[in-house]
């Protein structure tokens, strides 16, 4: 029988010897490969450069407070949460950290990164405290919109500025009520224009400019005042009773914490500063303490009238003075002191002595000292006026201001002399007349708050507190 395989399938299984390729042909290739490797390293050399220039050009949102577009805005009032995530933060040290991640990154309308966004500020913004990074970039926390018609079930509001107050944008704050007794928050600061505290007496942080808010554990304790500086944060935690709005009331014991801008940890500073209470055991005085910052110090007036002192490094503090020329006193509505009002610049101290209140006359007895080497020793005590009751004092150089219930007064020989600023704001309810807090960001830059937060009032000074002039955050 006849091979029945096919002529087609003998040849295709054919053994065939493939062709020698042409003289250098294997040269050539490696040549190619070698270009190739070249060419993708050259490109991914570029591809780098492109990303980190893009994690250079993330601006900080001290930048973008200059003009960042932001996505559409959104209702800001009552802790409006935000529509995308929270940045990862990058880092936790420098004086000014990036809490953003590396690559681009758009942050909500409701960060204080929305300036120019047209976040809306909620109607019925009513101002508690005021916090301004740098010489014109700021916000102020309070209550805002109708109890029961908020964007969420509290009405606690932010606002935003980056016109040093001339104008205001809505920003997302911590979901809690107003300060009743444990809970709550009612004051407000920013270290930079990623990390700030609201606290009062709770206490709550953000990283991101407030687009996100998170509430921090202090054990039970109780946050009277915060201040910032440098790279970190300092708080006095306390162990109180007060009820309603007085929540800094009844305390017995005052301690002093610190934390990293970028961190959610905080721990005791070292030294002196823990405890701190009356001298006598079940002394029925009421207790209250202060803090306050300078660019390289602080110092913290304790209950007894002891002054402490030490780094914005986290390094130990010690005593500077063991008594000042008077005592803190009864807290005041926000926990500060009501007769020692402590306040600091650079080399100074100026602390002001209230006693002998008569709140039928709004008046009281007042006298001003200071302090050139740390606290050790104190100046004679000169008066420092008498009408209106002192809620408030700030200094910068030879000028010191004092906010009281008759308005600001101001002193620009160290406290030699004084005269009236800013009378008591028109319109202010009874009972609610003056100003409740004073403050200056530079040698012509200043603050302060009417004691009515329902003005929706702040007053800026630009000639260093000579004259005064109201910006509102929001219509009534």
């Amino acid at each position: 029988m006849d091979n029945p395989r096919d002529p087609i399938d003998d040849w295709l299984n054919t053994e065939v010897e493939p062709l020698a390729p042409p003289p250098a042909t294997f040269r050539l290739i490696r040549r190619r490969a070698r270009r190739r490797k070249v060419s993708r390293a050259v490109m991914s050399a570029a591809a780098i450069v492109v990303v980190a220039a893009a994690g250079v050009a993330v601006p900080r949102i001290a930048a973008s407070l200059q003009g960042h577009a932001g996505p559409a805005p959104r209702p800001a009032a009552a802790g409006q949460p935000p529509a995308s995530a929270r940045p990862e933060p990058a880092g936790k040290g420098g004086v000014s950290p990036n809490t953003r991640s590396s690559s681009e990154v758009s942050l909500p309308s409701s960060a204080l990164s929305a300036a120019g966004s047209g976040a809306p500020v909620p109607p019925n913004f009513q101002p508690t405290s005021v916090t301004f990074v740098g010489t014109h970039i700021g916000a102020v926390i309070g209550q805002a919109g109708t109890p029961g018609h908020c964007a969420t079930a509290y009405c606690t509001s932010l606002a935003g500025t980056s016109d040093y107050g001339s104008t205001w944008y809505g920003v997302s704050a911590p979901l809690t009520g107003p300060p009743d007794g444990p809970a709550g928050v009612g004051q407000i600061r920013f270290l930079n224009t990623s990390d700030g505290w609201a606290f009062g007496p709770q206490l709550w942080v953000t990283h991101d400019g407030g687009a996100t808010w998170t509430q921090e554990d202090t054990g039970g304790m109780r946050v009277t005042d915060l201040e910032t500086a440098g790279d970190r944060a300092f708080a006095l935690f306390a162990a109180c009773t007060g009820s309603g709005a007085g929540y800094g009331a009844r305390c017995t014991a005052f301690s002093l914490y610190t934390s990293l801008a970028g961190s959610d940890h905080w721990e005791p500073v070292s030294g002196p500063v823990s405890g701190l209470g009356l001298p006598q055991a079940g002394s029925a005085r009421a207790a209250s303490a202060s803090l306050v910052l300078t660019e390289d110090r602080g110092y913290l007036l304790a209950p007894s009238g002891e002054l402490l002192s030490g780094p914005l490094t986290g390094g130990a503090w010690t005593e500077a003075s063991d008594q000042v020329p008077c005592l803190p006193g009864a807290p005041g509505p926000d926990g500060q002191p009501a007769g020692a009002l402590l306040a600091a610049d650079a080399g100074t101290l100026v602390l002001v002595c209230a006693s002998a209140t008569d709140t039928a006359t709004d008046s009281q007895t007042r006298s001003v000292t200071q302090s050139t080497d740390n606290g050790v020793t104190w100046s004679t005590p000169q008066p420092a006026g008498s009408t209106g009751i002192a809620a408030s004092v700030a200094s910068q150089g030879s000028t010191v201001l004092i906010a009281t219930s008759a308005g600001i007064y101001l002193s620009a020989d160290s406290g030699g002399s004084w005269a009236l600023a800013q009378a008591s704001p028109a319109g202010a309810a009874a009972g609610q007349r003056g100003f409740s807090y004073v403050g200056m960001t530079s040698s012509l830059n200043g603050v302060a708050l009417p004691a009515d937060a329902g003005l929706h009032e702040v007053f800026i000074t630009t000639d260093g507190g000579r004259t005064w002039q109201a910006h509102a955050v929001s219509a009534p």
